[in-house]
């Protein structure tokens, strides 16, 4: 971990130094001292055990900053400053191997019926931090530690980004004429709704076009903006899968054509069945991968469905995929890996790098709007909280907003939310 804290993070050069100890210790070339206690991987041999999970959390006054506080996973929050340097009872490198590798959601058994590790049994949700971008202000700490100690060098500065990206489950909403009374049938027969009914009527009459076609209006918007739209595809798949398209109608050809002419970027979407299911998952890419006329580099798993290391091990795999960015809650939005910016991935049964990078997803409209039952308004004012402390960490904001989330009866009230975050990003 300390990768991402002393190098991602910080930008420094470090050596790593092995030797039997009860702490671990940061020596400066100046012979003053960071020790920082183990109590974690020094403690527990077979530290892969649902009980090594904390049951709660502790909040340290912060060193070096008044009206802050640090959150610590494991450890005690203890700090203290003497002739030779520091001491953190705070264990950083366990707390930040535990937020980014998920060993959490491996070890713990709780599932949802998606197969995926539910938000309310994560720890960040039941104390309370998915908000806070804990493995940054971790890395905070660490430099304000390490310029107390006469470290003479300067910070690196990261410029803080919007990423838009769209998971295209449905390009299309009317593929045949029919499909258009059949929507409006639907609003009466199964919903029960007459005003949605009406509201499809003077959208057919209206003409136009189709109403998950946004991508024109979406790419006018972003590139007003100077930025960019990743959108990701689903391969071939049945007929009776939960979201099926075929990649060679000519619509879903132009439409990729367009997008990387335009100098946006077509990603994967792996398919419901491909999650844990390599042959699965390698028709599907090998499948978009014909049809696009770029190469296939990015993307995010269908349903969010993840398991690590699994699921990262998948992406890996792939020589060419080359990041993923699966990792959010579908039922919460904040920091799912404690972390507001991309970072390299950790196999941590292997105990080895992987070549793959994670851009964890950090808002998604389906969450704000359904999961979380947010007004318009309220989901505005909670995605420009985030944009906040976001900025402050100089990171990158991943947002995910469908194609069909614009142009509906339900959605047409919070196109002014996009429109409006991207607009003052």
């Amino acid at each position: 971990m300390a990768t991402v804290l002393l190098g991602e993070l910080l930008g420094l050069d470090w050596q790593l130094v092995t030797e039997e100890r009860s702490d671990y210790q940061i020596e400066l070339p100046n012979g003053r001292s960071i020790r920082m206690a183990d109590v974690f991987f020094g403690r527990h041999e077979q530290w892969l055990d649902v009980r090594n999970i904390p049951a709660a959390v502790s909040q340290m006054a912060h060193p070096f900053a008044a009206q802050k506080d640090v959150v610590g996973l494991y450890g005690e929050p203890v700090f203290k400053e003497n002739s030779d340097g520091l001491e953190c009872g705070l264990d950083l490198w366990a707390s930040t191997f535990f937020m980014l590798t998920r060993w959490e959601e491996f070890i713990h058994p709780d599932r949802d019926e998606h197969g995926r590790f539910p938000a309310k049994t994560a720890l960040s949700v039941r104390a309370n931090f998915l908000h806070r971008p804990v493995v940054n202000e971790w890395a905070d700490l660490l430099w304000d530690m390490l310029k107390q100690c006469g470290l003479q060098a300067e910070r690196p500065t990261r410029n803080y980004q919007l990423h838009l990206s769209c998971d295209v489950d449905h390009p299309l909403l009317w593929w045949r004429p029919m499909d258009r009374w059949r929507t409006v049938l639907g609003s009466l027969l199964r919903r029960g709704n007459p005003a949605e009914a009406f509201y499809w009527i003077k959208k057919i009459i209206k003409g136009g076009n189709d109403p998950y076609d946004v991508y024109n209006e979406w790419m006018d918007m972003a590139e007003r903006h100077g930025l960019q739209w990743h959108f990701n595809f689903l391969g071939e798949r049945p007929k009776s899968s939960d979201a099926w398209y075929p990649l060679n109608h000519p619509f879903v050809l132009n439409l990729m054509e367009k997008i990387t002419d335009r100098g946006h970027v077509v990603g994967f979407h792996p398919g419901y069945e491909a999650f844990e299911n390599a042959a699965q998952f390698n028709a599907e890419l090998a499948s978009l991968r014909r049809a696009c006329p770029a190469p296939i580099e990015s993307g995010r798993q269908h349903y969010l469905r993840f398991a690590s290391p699994s699921t990262w091990r998948q992406w890996a795999a792939d020589e060419g995929l080359k990041w993923d960015s699966s990792l959010g809650y579908s039922e919460a939005e904040g920091f799912r890996c404690g972390i507001c910016c991309e970072f390299p991935v950790f196999d941590f049964l292997e105990r080895k790098m992987l070549p793959l990078r994670e851009k964890p997803l950090i808002v998604m409209d389906v969450t704000l709007a359904l999961a979380r039952g947010y007004s318009p308004e309220e989901a505005l004012e909670k995605m420009s909280r985030l944009r906040a402390t976001i900025r402050q960490h100089q990171g990158e904001y991943v947002l995910l907003w469908h194609n069909s989330s614009w142009n509906t009866y339900f959605w047409a009230d919070w196109q002014h939310v996009l429109s409006a975050f991207i607009a003052t990003n």
